[in-house]
């Protein structure tokens, strides 16, 4: 093609390289995407020009370095939650977050939850000042197996009342703006690997666990959804088929032996009920029996989830977050011997199991991190205005 052609490949190359690792210098730049210093000083001049990159000094003050900016305009992101909705506006041009958080308290139905969603979504807009024209997306991550082909939630008993609805169409016509549509998970797999622990990984899987237990895969620096657009549902695959019985049919799923919601389960059957998971954890790191055994059973079991998994797409890196990523070494020691005795043999071991970035709003995150993509630009760094929100809670 022709030389200008060539040009924009090459700028693509180098954003998509700062995008995959982060900032760099120019000559680590060179390196990576196969051009000559020259070039790479070229071209980073001309982005910096159009206001994609900056240069700046580096981590070692010897050399400069090159890193992204942020985009213009402004997003929504809405996580749906069981029983609350938390919604976000991000404003790139103020560098500004404003969120709200609604406690549900009623059973899901699509016809009580869009209008929620749609006063939500008002509110934020009205509190932060932004115009919706300058909105670029509007991110909803469900907790839900999400099929992103048909976009509808699959009919397995979460998030009663949506299922066979078209999520995007219909929020789309009621918001007025274009909407996207996830799993919550594949949002949050995303936020981790653009700012946190699988940054780069080209195999790249990420497992939620709270009140729930969800995942994402990032294959080749994007999410892979597979198919019918449910891939990474590691939370339904079947590790004890004499556990109990999950809300989509089967017995002893991963959620339902080892989520957050299944610990406190079984703790109050057994008569020592907790009132949350971070209680579990605090109890188990005071010495109690009870909650240090179901915290190392829960690992053992998401071990031998990630054995599967390792075994169909050898992942580089796994990084566990959610709520029971805290317990630190009261679940990790567990879920690596686990991995160890389940995987096959290799010369390098089984992968690593790593924290992940330790928020509640990962899925908020994820969806600032896919809209970045989206657009070409992104975000070399999270910025501290986008990780301290002005926000408030409400009851519906």
């Amino acid at each position: 093609g022709s030389q200008s052609a060539l040009r924009r490949s090459n700028e693509r190359q180098l954003l998509a390289a700062l995008r995959e690792s982060g900032p760099m210098s120019q000559a680590a730049a060179a390196r990576t995407i196969g051009l000559s210093r020259s070039a790479v000083n070229s071209i980073v001049r001309s982005l910096e020009a159009e206001g994609l990159v900056v240069v700046r000094a580096g981590a070692t003050g010897r050399e400069t370095e090159v890193a992204l900016v942020g985009a213009t305009g402004a997003l929504i992101a809405i996580d749906l939650g069981h029983q609350r909705l938390h919604g976000s506006v991000i404003s790139f041009d103020n560098e500004s977050r404003v969120d709200e958080v609604v406690d549900i308290r009623r059973e899901h139905d699509a016809q009580a939850d869009v209008p929620t969603v749609v006063a939500l979504v008002d509110r934020l807009l009205a509190r932060s000042g932004i115009d919706r024209s300058a909105i670029l997306r509007v991110c909803v991550g469900l907790h839900a197996p999400y099929e992103s082909v048909s976009h509808t939630i699959s009919p397995s008993a979460i998030l009663p009342g949506w299922e066979g609805l078209d999520v995007e169409a219909v929020l789309s016509e009621r918001l007025g703006m274009p909407v996207v549509v996830d799993n919550d998970a594949n949002f949050a797999a995303l936020a981790e690997w653009t700012w946190g622990a699988g940054r780069g990984a080209r195999e790249f899987l990420y497992v939620k666990s709270s009140n729930g237990i969800g995942s994402g895969l990032v294959l080749g620096g994007q999410v892979y959804r597979g198919a019918n657009g449910m891939a990474g549902e590691l939370g339904h695959v079947v590790v004890d088929d004499r556990g109990a019985l999950c809300n989509c049919g089967n017995r002893g799923c991963l959620s339902a032996v080892a989520s957050g919601r299944a610990l406190l389960l079984e703790l109050a059957t057994a008569g020592a009920p907790r009132e949350s998971l971070q209680q579990v954890i605090a109890d188990a790191r005071a010495g109690d029996l009870a909650c240090r055994r179901i915290l190392a059973e829960a690992g053992r079991h998401i071990g031998l989830g990630l054995a599967h998994a390792v075994k169909l797409i050898a992942p580089s890196t796994i990084v566990l977050g959610g709520e029971l990523a805290a317990a630190g070494p009261l679940i990790f020691e567990s879920i690596g011997a686990e991995l160890a005795a389940n995987s096959l043999q290799t010369k390098n071991g089984p992968p690593r199991v790593e924290p992940g970035i330790l928020r509640g709003d990962m899925c908020i995150l994820g969806c600032a991190a896919s809209v970045l993509a989206e657009v070409g630009s992104g975000m070399s760094e999270l910025p501290s205005w986008m990780l301290a929100p002005a926000g408030r809670r409400m009851q519906e």
